[in-house]
């Protein structure tokens, strides 16, 4: 029989993606921003409070709850780097995609290198043990962890405004009219002579 309260955690951080997409469609990058920000939490609670990739070995007490923090920012982390990439190459800003395109690919080699290069080794008991990493390879990972979320961010907030000079705006009473608009005006004066001579 299948224990259905087991499933209602798991389950309820797949509904991660459509509650950022909701709570941020006031804006046209508001999903965005909320996706974003959500992730770069996650993973810097993952890293700075829970311990990173060495907390899920060893300790089982709070094991599910560093598993969903985890699974959870990678899946919100993904929800944000495809919406923020569709919204870039919709608006054609191939700067943006390329930046993106990049920061998830270092977030997911530092993914893959917190799992990957960490040795761990099954010590008596059923336990796990695994060397302490020197301090720049974790900060190096955690940084990668945060490229693509703080990427995405940045996108929602700035991604709307094109990179190089601002477009430049005339002073206060001075307008600017077609040149087409005076040769209408000139062909209607010509007209109205001739019916009137």
């Amino acid at each position: 029989m299948i224990d259905w309260g087991a499933l209602l955690v798991p389950a309820a951080v797949l509904l991660i993606v459509p509650l950022a997409i909701i709570v941020g469609y006031r804006r046209s990058t508001g999903s965005i921003v909320v996706s974003g920000a959500l992730a770069t939490v996650a993973f810097a609670v993952f890293w700075l409070v829970l311990g990173g990739a060495n907390s899920l070995y060893g300790d089982s007490a709070n094991y599910v709850i560093r598993t969903l923090i985890f699974f959870g920012g990678v899946l919100i982390t993904l929800a944000a780097w495809v919406l923020s990439l569709n919204a870039s190459a919709q608006a054609r800003r191939w700067i943006w995609v390329g930046i993106l395109l990049v920061a998830v690919y270092l977030t997911l080699a530092a993914i893959y290198a917190s799992f990957s290069i960490q040795p761990c080794f099954d010590v008596s008991g059923g336990e796990f043990s695994c060397t302490q990493p020197d301090p720049l390879r974790q900060a190096l990972t955690f940084l990668g962890y945060l490229a693509c979320p703080v990427a995405a961010l940045v996108y929602g907030v700035y991604g709307s405004r094109p990179f190089g000079r601002r477009a430049r705006t005339l002073p206060d009473g001075l307008t600017v009219s077609s040149l087409n608009a005076e040769t209408v005006a000139d062909a209607t004066r010509a007209e109205d002579a001739e019916s009137a001579g």
